[in-house]
């Protein structure tokens, strides 16, 4: 199927720009002005600029790929633009789900969105909308021998909350290990490559036998040893014993029935 595509930003960093029969499908190509879809075209060598939205209307599929606080001009453009009816309209790589083209789909176009999932080098996309939406998505992706997942449209938060898990709040529990030890002696290069090294070690025990993996004083119930842990953190960082108490009762309630222990009440007891 031939697209066309609706542009804003570094089109030339999406997948999009990679896709091995862009120079034959991608046709035309608008952006908030007629020079910005000319850069992108120069960007990407394929499609032709064109200088109104009004010029995607014979394409059926239409790529949006903006950053998403360009998204709402956009939308609003093609809102006015094209006959939506017939249409598929995906979001490539703009950091948001389909829910943010509700004024297209009102009007009959089938929407969904296509994203990346950190970590697979562009080998593996997570995707969600309309299932005409979701098909198309999947196709493009084939195009690159890429693999897409699907999940559910209403659901779009909680996969981004298992990114942050793994991204967002993961870099904090790096940097809290490397300060203890740093605490302890270690130059920060050592504590650095320490830590790092038991972060892996734990992912590699995860990979291999998931929850069952987690050891140590919390998996064991070592009332003793977390004690003498939570003493050591307030004296020295107060702020990483609030954090390592946080973490670790949540963490017992997470893996119930793994192991771990009451920390909270161990902290109690520090008192």
């Amino acid at each position: 199927m031939t697209y066309a595509v609706a542009g804003g930003g570094r089109v030339s960093a999406s997948f999009v720009s990679r896709l091995p029969r862009l120079s034959i499908d991608l046709g035309p190509v608008a952006a908030q002005s007629y020079r910005l879809a000319s850069r992108i075209v120069n960007s990407i060598g394929a499609g032709h600029a064109v200088k109104k939205y009004e010029d995607l209307d014979g394409s059926s599929l239409v790529l949006i790929c903006a950053p998403v606080r360009g998204l709402a001009a956009i939308i609003q453009a093609l809102e006015g633009a094209i006959e939506c009816r017939g249409k598929i309209i995906l979001l490539c790589e703009s950091g948001s789900d389909s829910r943010r083209l509700a004024p297209l789909k009102a009007k009959g176009a089938g929407v969904g969105s296509i994203e990346p999932i950190p970590g697979f080098d562009g080998r593996l996309f997570v995707t969600e909308g309309d299932r005409e939406a979701v098909r198309e998505a999947k196709a493009l992706v084939r195009q690159l021998g890429a693999k897409a997942e699907e999940v559910q449209t209403a659901k779009m938060a909680l996969y981004s909350a298992g990114l942050s898990f793994g991204a967002g709040l993961f870099t904090p529990l790096i940097e809290a290990s490397s300060q203890c030890l740093q605490e302890a002696g270690l130059t920060k290069a050592s504590a650095v490559k320490v830590a790092a090294a038991l972060f892996e070690n734990s992912l590699r025990g995860y990979i291999y036998a998931g929850r069952r993996s987690w050891r140590g004083p919390l998996a064991d119930g070592d009332q003793t040893a977390i004690q003498g842990e939570l003493e050591a953190l307030r004296a020295s960082k107060p702020i990483l014993e609030r954090y390592y108490d946080l973490l670790a009762s949540l963490a017992s309630e997470l893996l119930a029935g793994t192991g771990g222990t009451d920390v909270s009440a161990a902290a109690e007891r520090n008192e």
